[in-house]
């Protein structure tokens, strides 16, 4: 889970300390939107029994090692005791940063009880972790894009576009006293290859146009941004001496592909820090238009999270165009679309200027998410993906 997110999870709850596990881990799953609780909620509400394994909460970890007298030298371990415990048909990954080559090799050769390994993966493909992918037996992907990319790496991959996690509706308004913001952007502006330097370049024109837009994002520090320079430089000066790929020989280079821009003291000033889990619905619901930019990743083809929660919250959705949009939404009626900054500043000050049109939109993107594009519906999909893929009895 997002570290900001279980920082403030602990910070909201300082009593979770003394709860037992089980109720520790129930209480951290229900608080949750992110992807890992709401399909483990789905798919034990369509009745397979599924257990989160939250990889990076250490507080967890340690409270399950010790309410089980068991020892873990580190994550792998962990990780590995919990799978023995559970002995799942299907061992799902949606983070490789936390499981290495080997230890996927190993459990295939001692745990058959594990009859499918499945990986969720919806970012960009790297070295690092191109191996794991090609060691599974199917990718899950959230957009066209990055299934053709799999396939043409020779990994079977299946598309499950994103979906808003529609119980989590009647949560959203227990929060008082939250602002109404004419535009919002909420989400990552991080940069390098593959991730959100067309996003940052967009906010940063509209930072300059003096759009209200107010921005709870993610930015990355200046040392980390110097430490992309280094990397971009050593980069360029291998490539310079003849070496064509230099990130085969140092996979940390992979970051260094695309030349890192300092973010304007204007962008700097405006952004707030990130909200997350119900808090960051409510934010959205609160907002009359919701800016969307898709990763540099997602290529021509629209899939983010953002797509289905602000409509799922009931905001008018505003974002870049790509060429399967009309698959998701009715452009224009469900959904807005912009084709550049310019249009995009324009497209603002038309639905801030024609309130009834923005609400009418809102409100059938919204129809149109809680009808098709909700966590259960694709969890339905994902089950009949997984059942054409082994037969699991009855």
């Amino acid at each position: 889970m997002y570290p900001g997110y279980l920082r403030e999870f602990y910070e909201n709850n300082p009593g979770i300390h003394s709860a037992a596990y089980d109720d520790h881990y129930d209480s951290l799953l229900s608080d949750s939107t992110e992807f890992a609780a709401s399909y483990t909620r789905s798919f034990c509400n369509n009745g397979i029994p599924a257990v989160c394994i939250i990889a990076n909460d250490k507080r967890l970890q340690r409270k399950w090692l010790l309410e089980n007298n068991v020892r873990a030298g580190n994550t792998e371990e962990y990780i590995l005791k919990r799978i023995s415990e559970f002995q799942p048909d299907v061992l799902w990954i949606e983070d490789f940063r936390f499981t290495s080559l080997t230890f996927i090799d190993d459990l295939r050769k001692k745990a058959a009880y594990i009859k499918l390994y499945v990986g969720y993966h919806c970012a960009p493909i790297n070295l690092s972790n191109l191996d794991k992918l090609k060691s599974l037996d199917l990718v899950i992907t959230c957009t066209p894009g990055l299934k053709l990319e799999f396939e043409s790496a020779g990994i079977k991959s299946y598309l499950v576009y994103h979906g808003f996690d529609s119980d989590l509706l009647p949560a959203i308004d227990s929060f008082e006293n939250f602002p109404v913001n004419n535009v919002l952007f909420s989400g990552s502006l991080f940069q390098g290859y593959g991730y959100h330097n067309s996003r940052i370049r967009l906010i940063e024109n509209l930072v300059s146009k003096n759009i209200d837009l107010q921005l709870y994002a993610e930015i990355e520090s200046r040392s980390m941004l110097a430490q992309r320079q280094i990397l971009f430089s050593t980069y360029r000066i291998l490539v310079s001496i003849g070496i064509k790929h230099p990130e085969k020989l140092f996979s940390i280079l992979q970051h260094g592909k695309q030349k890192v821009l300092l973010y304007s003291k204007m962008l700097r000033s405006k952004t707030k820090k990130p909200e997350y889990g119900l808090k960051m619905y409510t934010l959205l619901k609160c907002s009359r238009i919701i800016l969307n930019s898709h990763g540099d990743v997602a290529g021509d083809y629209a899939g983010n999270m953002r797509l289905f929660e602000a409509t799922g919250t009931g905001s008018c959705l505003l974002t870049d165009y790509k060429s399967n949009l009309e698959e998701l939404f009715e452009v224009g009626k469900e959904i807005v679309v912009y084709n550049d900054p310019d249009d995009c500043a324009e497209k603002i000050k038309w639905l801030l200027e024609n309130d009834s049109e923005r609400m009418k939109i809102a409100l059938a993107g919204q129809k149109r998410t809680l009808l098709s594009h909700t966590v259960d519906s694709r969890t339905k999909s994902i089950l009949e993906i997984l059942k054409s893929e082994h037969h699991f009895g009855n």
